[in-house]
């Protein structure tokens, strides 16, 4: 049985700040106080004389969109798993939604305010006021904290956001597809909606942006949409090889990659033309492998299916804000150099 003293002992405290820790007890730093619970909890530590933050159970909503992408799927499995795999007293609620309906959103944020009944939420928002609004009227009026997650609404009234840069992102598939494609020829965008998924429209605009800037003599063309639908991008893709022979480069912001990488194989394109993507998925790695893809650029999927809980939990428990706000996920690159057996799991 774990005793006060290992507890102390792990924390490098005295057994008495351990006990004024878990009684609740004045004369302890609350940093201190809330390093001490967490160690209790890690070692297993019970007791019904703890301070009621440990004893609750808090309930947290998770709202995702997009949810064919295999993204956010693996996301899923983070939140899914995540009660079991981490010693908290939470409570995961997932919601899921196939599209980028904003009714829908906060259809299912609704849900889990008035009938779950969450304590704090981790939302993957779409881009709208609407949403932002929901988000200020949550924290203002019923007091539910909020975790940004993937991608954020920067004038809500958020705790924290945890994910990438996306104009970052952009900016170094640019980079990449510039590099590649040795400074000329054109590039093909393609996005995977018009409006509602900020990754979209910020990577988009980094890539612009930096092409503009660093490779002058790249004809961007204009971008096309395929509405999340990949046979869509495969004949966006045709059109575009068999109207443009100086086409080099397609660049793809989100979805429609299967459709892009089959329209090559087809023509037989695949290596001719370069490829950029982003997310680190199984599938996705299957791309660089069969050399239709170049560059897949990742986004840290583990941080962003566990952090926010947590950031939420220590909230909660100890109402203590987190530190940053901003949490940016570094930005990974993969190619057929550096693919590992971890990759197709």
């Amino acid at each position: 049985m774990v005793t006060m003293q290992q507890i102390a002992d792990a924390c490098g405290v005295s057994r008495g700040t351990v006990d004024r820790a878990l009684h609740d007890k004045p004369g302890i730093r609350p940093e201190v106080a809330a390093r001490v619970r967490e160690t209790a909890r890690e070692m297993g530590y019970i007791s019904a004389r703890l301070v009621p933050s440990m004893l609750k159970t808090w309930r947290i909503g998770v709202v995702l969109h997009s949810a064919a992408s295999g993204f956010v799927q693996r996301l899923c499995t983070l939140f899914e798993h995540f009660p079991d795999n981490e010693l908290l007293p939470v409570e995961i609620i997932l919601r899921t939604m196939d599209g980028v309906d904003i009714q829908h959103q906060l259809a299912l944020i609704d849900e889990l305010v008035e009938i779950e009944k969450i304590d704090g939420l981790a939302l993957m928002p779409l881009a709208n006021t609407q949403i932002r609004d929901k988000i200020n009227t949550l924290s203002e009026q019923h007091g539910i904290p909020v975790v940004t997650l993937n991608t954020d609404i920067s004038d809500a009234n958020r705790i924290a956001y945890i994910g990438p840069d996306n104009i970052a992102s952009g900016r170094s598939a640019a980079t990449l597809l510039g590099l590649v494609m040795g400074g000329k020829g054109h590039v093909l965008p393609i996005t995977g909606q018009r409006s509602g998924h900020y990754a979209d429209s910020q990577r988009l605009t980094g890539f612009a942006a930096e092409l503009g800037e660093s490779f002058p003599d790249i004809q961007i063309l204009h971008p096309e949409c395929c509405f999340l639908d990949s046979r869509l991008s495969e004949r966006i893709a045709l059109r575009a090889m068999e109207g443009d022979p100086e086409l080099a480069g397609i660049y793809l912001t989100s979805v429609g990659r299967s459709g892009v990488c089959e329209a090559l194989r087809k023509t037989g394109n695949a290596g001719k033309i370069h490829v950029v993507i982003h997310d680190i998925t199984r599938a996705n790695m299957d791309m660089i492998r069969s050399g239709t893809v170049d560059f897949v650029i990742g986004q840290d999927v583990q941080m962003q299916g566990t952090r926010p809980i947590h950031v939420l939990y220590d909230y909660l428990a100890n109402r203590r804000m987190p530190e940053p706000r901003m949490q940016i996920t570094d930005i990974s690159v993969k190619f057929r150099c550096n693919l590992t057996d971890a990759d197709f799991r």
